[in-house]
């Protein structure tokens, strides 16, 4: 009886000793795995540091669905179509706004028709914190333009798309920067307004 009640003695302090042991094992493994997330942590802003892709008035952009040339980007108090002989519609900006106008060609080198809204996106960055979004305006030759979320292009067709950002005037009368950004099938191009 004393042999078999030393026995089980031994045995609860070898588990227990293993035990001990297996939970410090584990503590340096959990060590070793926190020191391998801050080092790929800090690998992110290598990553993060991509060349600027820089875009020029003039421009062709090639993307997977469209040529898309941009033509001019100004500052405008009324966006007006090319043609304003007849009826048209165009964009006056509000007391105290102004628009930053980018106005394109898009080419749809698909097989299949572009939606008009689904061919690029522009913000602006004001004074490097302000951002403002930009909205597709399609134009129309009966009408001057049209509105974005009705209009597609067929395939092999060119239409001339603006992209209007509505911002305060501010943005235009003073000397801080204005950078426009696009993305255009997740790349980013950028233009240095000033």
């Amino acid at each position: 009886m004393k042999k078999l009640l030393s026995l089980l003695c031994s045995a609860v302090i070898m588990f227990s000793f293993t035990a001990c042991g297996n939970t410090s094992e584990k503590k340096e493994e959990n060590q070793s795995s926190k020191e391998n997330v801050v080092s790929t942590d800090e690998k992110k802003p290598e990553e993060q540091q991509k060349e600027e892709k820089k875009i020029e008035v003039g421009q062709t952009i090639t993307s997977s669905s469209a040529e898309i040339t941009i033509k001019k980007i100004e500052f405008s108090y009324d966006v007006l179509p090319d043609d304003v002989s007849g009826f048209y519609t165009h964009y006056p900006a509000e007391k105290g706004h102004v628009y930053i106008h980018v106005d394109t060609d898009v080419k749809n080198i698909q097989k299949q028709q572009l939606e008009a809204d689904d061919i690029l996106t522009v913000t602006a960055d004001y004074n490097n914190g302000y951002q403002y979004s930009g909205d597709p305006i399609p134009e129309d030759s009966s009408t001057g333009f049209t509105y974005a979320n009705i209009t597609s292009i067929d395939p092999l067709s060119t239409l001339g798309v603006r992209y209007l950002i509505d911002c305060p005037q501010e943005v235009e009368e003073s000397q801080n920067p204005v950078i426009l950004k696009f993305m255009i099938d997740n790349e980013e191009y950028v233009y240095k307004m000033r």
